[in-house]
Order: C-alpha cells, then structure tokens, then sequence
C-alpha cells in the first residue's frame, strides 16, 4: 500500500461509559500500539495489551478498534499511539522471485519509524532553523548538576548553573567574575551579583569600587544590622515607658503590667534580630527576611506619630508624650491606659465588676436586662408590626414590657367596636377603565360598608353607574335582571341615573352608597344610596337617595363588589371602601 497519511496518533475524552476507541492508521501487530491513560491530574500510565485492552483491525490500512477493559472515567484522556519496532525483518534471497508485497511492507514500517520519529521531535525544545547553538553538549557530571538548572552561557550555549547564580565566595580584587556570579562583600556584609563580566579591581565596599556599576545589590545586611540597632534601642526605651505607666495606674496595672510584658517582649525580639543581624554575615538572606519581619512591626522612636508603611499592631515610642503607641488600623492610639480622670472604684463605681451594683451607685434602679430591651439603634423601616412584638407602657412610673397583642386586646375592650377603618380605594381611575372591583369584606371584623364616589365620570353619555355583588370572592359578578329590586328589576345597585359624561361633563356623580351587613345569608341584603350626579347635555344635578336591595343567594354571604357602567367604561374618578367595625 502507499503511504497517504502521516496521522498516526489518537485521543479521546473518557466518559465513564464508553469502552471501543477507533484508530485509523495500519499496524502490523497489536504490540505496535502503545495506549495511555492521562488522569485529571496530569498522571500518565501506559496500559498494557490484554490486560487492559485488546485490538482489532490488525494489518488493515484504515485502522481498527481498541476495546478498554474498562471504561476510562470522566476527566481522563485515552491516547493511542502507533509505536512501529526499529527492526528490519525482510530477508530478500538471490534470485528468488520479487517479492513485492513484503518489500511494500518493509518500505511501510520504515515510513512508519521516520513518522514516529518525527511524532517524538516534533514534541521536543528545539531553535528555529535560523538559530546558531555551537555547542549543546555539556560535560558536567550527574552528581555536580544535581538541583541545577539547564542555562546560556556568555556565548549562548548550553550549560549548567545554579538557579541564582554560581556562589564564589569573598570578594577579592584581581579576580575573573562572570555575569550571575556572587560574591559577599566582607567590609558590609552585603550580597551583589555580577551584572558585567569583568576582572575585579580596587577595594571593599563594592558600593564606592571603581565597578560598582558591574555589581547589584541582592541583599542590604548593613541596612539591616543599622535598623536592628535601632529597633533594639527603641525597644529598650520603651520597656521604660511601659514601666512608667505601671507605676501611674492603681485600678489599671494589670493592662500596664502587659505593657511591660509585650515591651519586654519587643526586647526579646530585638536581641533575636541583633542575632539575625550577626548570623547574615553567614546567611545575609535569612538576616534581613527576619528582621524585615520586625521592622515592619516596630517603628522605633519618634516625635509623631508615623504616617507611612502602616499595619494593624504596629508600634513605636512617642518621645514627646514618653509613651508607647499602638497603632489599631486606621489611628495610632495609647497601649498603656492613663487612669486620670477615668471612672473607676475611687470615683463611684464601688464594685466594677457587678453590673447590678455599678447602676445602683449611678442611681439606675432598672436591671442591666430591663435597659437592653430599650434598642433604638436599629430602625423598623417598613417592616409591619406584628403581634407578638414587644411595647414599653409607663405602668404607673414602672416602665414595663407588653406585647401588641394585648394592646389590641385592651383597644378593643375599652373603645369598644362601631368605628370606621379605612379598606382601599380605586385610586384616581385612568380612562377606559372597565370597572372597579372591592374585595376587602371581612365579617369577623366588619357588620357593614361604606362607599364613597368622587366625581365617577363615564366615557359616554346617557349611562348608568351599576353595582354588582359577588358572592365567590370576586369570581363572578351578578347582573341578573331581577336579583336587585327597589320599585322595579334591576340589573345592579343603582348608583346614578342617566348622565353625562362624552360632552365634556367633568362632575359625574358623587356621593355615597352603604352596605347594610352583607355578610347576612338569610333575608334580602340592603343597600343604602345616597348620591348627586350631572345629567347629559344639561348643567342639571340630579339625584339618587333610596334603598335597594340584592334578593338572590340568600344563603351566602356577599364578598365582593364592583362598579360599572351599564355600557361603556370609566373615563375618571375615585371610589373609597370602608368598614364599620363590629359593635
């Protein structure tokens, strides 16, 4: 066969269920396959023939199937890849016939050998075709490269060097030093690194060398041997502070006490970071990390307060107040307390430590709970009282807690029923309004309703405004001929006559119409109108003043209403629902 393809690799994601994966490349043998399976973790194992996988397709030029044992799981990756032998198995006898099938055989594996190469270099670090490496060998052995890294040299060329740069000791003049070399400075204790190959000359400190340009400075242990000298000064002045403000405090020498301790403390610390300090001479790294540490922490002495390179704990000793300061995150503020003038036992708190006690001698004769309860540090805003809430009542110059509950209950008691309670209102009606609907009854609370009409106006003239009851809720509103009667049928509670309204009338009809205990299901339910209204095409005001009654569903209590017009809608206007609170 011809070789037409140079695909000789596959991958798939594994899903928990999927177990045949189609390769579609030849092989001569199923050992030429090698199958891996990544993890999510990045983990390769190689899987290994019959044990975890079989394969078909074997000498077929468009492949054929691996058939895992089991499923790859989700978040694996399965790759197969052709691994064709280095070996040359065609043996081709003198005169014997051509034999021009094996020999297209061999011609296919060693096309296979060059692709697997070429899979393998093609996933390998190489230079463009345009760079120039002389040399890529290097002769350091295993054990000096251990934990080094590959680098470039001066030239470009690969070597071996340590991840920093190459250590060469004590600076001395005369000497060849190559860029990334370190050398220790031994009249500072500095650390630099070579930045410019060159020959060293002249003397220590490098920082004034005629090639200090040559240098970088990657570890200041002078700065840092100065600071621990004055942090330790600092520190030891202000173990006096804390002392002092022992002394002054009777009630408060406890906190002073700690003061003195934590002083005490930054004392220690400073002679561990003088320490440091004397160690970075061997290991100026470890030097200034520690005593970066505490100088972050420490501001030593000043006479105000620091304003830069802040955090929360951070301190310093105040030389105009003698005092030492800590600083809580947005201020700096007193770390030993000051007892003059502060309320303590000699200024009339007899006993601190009892709450009971200390109101009692502030002339408080409520409990420290009883003053809890009064809370005015957090608003109600619009969250609706409920009944379970807490009131305070003056019971007789006794503040004392209550529930509204129970305030209702005395209300109720004492002002007794009869009153009228504001239910809902249409709100100003926009024009082409249908009708306007109530469904507010509540007979445990209500014996009956009033309704107030404020200028309805109808979109057309010569129209009637009916109301019409519901006894479902609002489901479905009555207007059966005959269910409402006064002198004659009705199809609803009539609260105007004829009127105006399409030529420009803007009065409508006003008034009011009262629902006599609705609630009711025996008898007829009666219906009290009391309203004015304009009539059309004339500036006359007539009226309605009767009673009305609804005769149907007797045994069922009216829930609802609504007013409509007899034909046409609403052009303007408002209604008002209240309830007459039972007696």
């Amino acid at each position: 066969m011809t070789v037409t393809s140079t695909n000789q690799k596959v991958q798939f994601n594994g899903n928990g269920s999927t177990t045949v994966f189609a390769y579609n490349f030849k092989i001569f043998a199923s050992s030429d396959l090698s199958v891996i399976l990544r993890s999510a973790a990045g983990t390769e194992t190689v899987q290994q023939l019959t044990t975890n996988y079989t394969v078909s397709g074997v000498g077929e030029a468009s492949g054929g199937n691996v058939t895992m044992g089991t499923a790859p799981a989700s978040g694996t990756t399965l790759t197969i890849l052709r691994v064709q032998p280095n070996l040359q198995g065609l043996d081709l006898v003198p005169n014997d016939p051509f034999p021009a099938g094996s020999m297209e055989d061999a011609l296919d594996k060693l096309t296979f050998m060059v692709q697997t190469h070429d899979e393998e270099i093609g996933r390998s670090i190489k230079a463009s075709k345009t760079n120039v490496i002389a040399d890529s060998e290097f002769t350091v052995s295993a054990t000096d490269r251990a934990n080094k890294l590959f680098s470039f040299d001066s030239s470009g060329n690969l070597s071996i060097a340590q991840e920093l740069g190459t250590y060469k000791g004590n600076w001395a003049a005369s000497t060849t030093y190559a860029v990334r070399d370190l050398v220790k400075d031994t009249s500072t204790g500095n650390i630099f690194i070579c930045i410019t190959a060159h020959t060293s000359s002249g003397s220590q400190p490098l920082t004034t060398n005629t090639d200090s340009a040559k240098w970088s400075l990657i570890v200041d242990a002078a700065s840092a041997t100065t600071s621990q000298t004055a942090a330790a000064t600092s520190a030891t002045a202000a173990a006096s502070s804390a002392t002092a403000s022992a002394s002054s405090a009777s009630s408060s020498s406890t906190k002073a006490d700690e003061a003195a301790a934590s002083a005490s403390t930054a004392s220690t610390k400073a002679g561990e970071a003088a320490s440091s300090a004397t160690a970075s001479a061997s290991s100026a790294t470890s030097a200034a990390s520690s005593l970066s540490t505490f100088q972050s922490q420490y501001h030593g002495a000043a006479s105000s307060d620091p304003s830069s390179n802040l955090s929360t704990g951070d301190l310093y000793f105040n030389t105009s107040s003698n005092s030492l300061k800590v600083y809580n995150g947005s201020a700096w503020v007193a770390a030993a307390f000051d007892t003059s003038g502060a309320l303590i036992n000699t200024n009339n708190l007899s006993d601190v430590s009892s709450a009971a006690t200390a109101l009692t001698n502030l002339g408080v004769n409520a409990t420290a709970a009883e003053i809890n309860l009064i809370d005015g540090g957090t608003a109600r805003g619009t969250t609706a009282i409920a009944d379970g809430d807490g009131l305070l009542v003056n019971d007789a110059g006794t503040m004392r807690m209550t529930t509204v509950q129970t305030v209702k209950t005395y209300m109720t008691a004492g002002v007794g029923g009869g009153g009228t309670e504001f239910i809902a209102s249409s709100g100003a009606i926009s024009d082409g309004t249908a009708s306007v609907a109530f469904t507010g009854f509540d007979a445990s609370k209500y014996d009956s309703y009033k309704f107030y009409f404020l200028n309805v106006v109808p979109a057309t003239d010569n129209v009637t405004l009916f109301g019409r009851v519901s006894v479902n809720g609002g489901g479905a509103y009555d207007s059966t001929n005959g269910n409402y009667r006064t002198t004659g049928n009705q199809t609803g509670i009539s609260i105007s006559n004829a009127m105006g309204g399409a030529s420009g009338d803007t009065t409508g009809v006003s008034g009011e119409m009262t629902a006599l205990n609705p609630a009711s299901t025996t008898g007829y339910r009666i219906f009290t109108v009391l309203t004015g209204y304009e009539t059309p095409t004339t500036t006359n005001i007539d009226d309605v003043g009767d009673a009305q009654g609804y005769i149907a569903n007797e045994g069922t209590a009216i829930n609802a209403i609504k007013f409509e017009m007899d034909s046409g809608n609403i052009e303007s206007g408002e209604v008002v629902m209240y309830g007459i609170k039972n007696a």
